[in-house]
């Protein structure tokens, strides 16, 4: 029973911490049960995330209910409480439209404070079937016919090629407790028109219109798949120069989360990028900067440059590390030159007891391992370091001379000779 929900989380989620977004009722309940699971034999940690939505009386009961379940079972459970009614009216969207909006916040903001890796949703076939006809009838391309997908943004859907039918049976198999929500039921929300009013005429026409749709979604997924020119790696998503198709810049975007109000003018701004200066970049709407880098364009969230007070060499050498925001760097006596990745060394009877850790400054200077000196900004851009990365790179200075360049290169100033008698080792590690 559930064989491609078992399938899909052992390729998915074993060995990682999984919230299950737990609403209490049947689908989510099985979900929670499958998981639970794989949580007893220790392949894989299981949490789980519920939301009060405050838009009808029964939903505060039904938060108690999934946390007494979970506190039986010794699982973590958050809980998030909202006003979607209230939300809703002052962002001028629809109630639907405003509980899935907040939803996706709970859930980036649980994958981005490391509550966890994965986040489970209990959507299963059907649902996809409704999405694909909801975006049909609001008007979409391939990407719309391809609903939703079964791994994306580290949002994990098990069910998703399992139909509804085959989860009830397991909820009754297993005798799970489950609520109901009796909202599910009123027509005036379109996915339940969809679910109640059209998928039951279109059955009794075209009996398997079920499956044949979910069918052409996958299909339709694997034809975007193909064809997209985007990557995703580190909160960065990129573009090849010469794919920068309509279709290509908005999958860049909704792979940042961005997968709604995306003007025309921001994609004008990302297409014309190829045709300005090196390292150019546009900021678009909803604080998204796209930026020239080496033959792609890269798409990535505004985030400013973290504060660092300069750390003096002396006193990080005593603490074997200095860290500025994500950056971060050991330091430990070497009895000789390695070839560790990422490792740097130097001798450190060459470092000026006035030397200090800090980030990059207007009139840095540095000369490289057997070259002649030259602007730290030019060498930078000679290792094509994208602009993004320079401002948070760890540099060992003496006043306006860069000595090393944490994780990239050291000074030939402090390079080891036949007379080094001292040797540091500088890496960067990756947090």
């Amino acid at each position: 029973m559930l064989r491609s929900a078992h399938d899909n989380i052992r390729q998915y989620a074993l060995g990682k911490t999984v919230a299950a977004a737990v609403s209490g009722g049947a689908d989510s309940m099985a979900l929670f049960r499958l998981l639970l699971g794989y949580h007893k034999e220790k392949a894989l940690c299981l949490k789980v995330l519920t939301v009060d939505h405050g838009i009808r009386e029964n939903s505060a009961s039904d938060a108690a209910f999934v946390e007494n379940v979970c506190r039986e079972n010794g699982i973590e459970c958050r809980v998030s409480r909202l006003n979607v009614p209230e939300s809703a009216a002052k962002s001028k969207r629809g109630i639907e439209a405003e509980a899935h909006f907040l939803r996706k916040q709970i859930y980036k903001e649980a994958l981005a404070s490391g509550f966890c890796d994965l986040v489970a949703t209990a959507h299963h076939m059907c649902d996809n079937v409704e999405t694909v006809l909801l975006h049909l009838f609001r008007g979409c391309g391939i990407k719309g016919l391809s609903g939703m997908r079964l791994c994306e943004s580290s949002i994990f859907r098990p069910f998703l090629h399992t139909e509804k039918e085959e989860i009830d049976a397991f909820v009754k198999a297993e005798n799970i407790p489950f609520v109901v929500d009796e909202t599910n039921a009123d027509t005036s929300f379109d996915r339940n028109y969809v679910r109640h009013k059209v998928l039951p005429v279109l059955a009794a026409r075209f009996p398997s219109c079920e499956k044949a749709i979910a069918r052409t979604a996958l299909i339709a997924g694997e034809s975007v798949q193909k064809g997209t020119g985007a990557e995703y790696r580190d909160g960065v998503a990129t573009v090849d120069e010469n794919a920068l198709t309509a279709e290509n810049i908005f999958e860049a975007l909704r792979i940042l989360g961005k997968d709604r109000d995306v003007y025309s003018a921001d994609i004008l701004r990302v297409q014309s990028l190829p045709e300005c200066k090196p390292c150019a970049k546009a900021t678009l709407s909803g604080g998204v900067i796209a930026a020239r880098e080496y033959g792609k364009i890269a798409f990535y969230r505004s985030d400013p440059a973290p504060a660092f007070a300069p750390v003096s060499f002396k006193s990080s050498v005593s603490a074997g590390s200095v860290q500025c925001g994500d950056a971060f760097v050991s330091i430990r006596p070497a009895e000789k030159r390695g070839n560790e990745k990422g490792a740097l060394y130097f001798d450190m009877d060459k470092v000026p007891l006035s030397s200090e850790w800090r980030t990059r400054r207007d009139g840095d200077r540095f000369t490289p391992f057997g070259g002649g000196e030259k602007k730290l900004k030019e060498y930078l851009i000679d290792k094509k370091i994208p602009l993004r990365e320079r401002d948070g790179l760890l540099l060992l200075c003496d006043g306006n001379q860069v000595l090393v360049i944490a994780g990239v290169e050291i000074a030939d100033t402090v390079r080891i000779d036949g007379s080094t008698t001292n040797i540091v080792c500088v890496k960067a590690v990756e947090r």
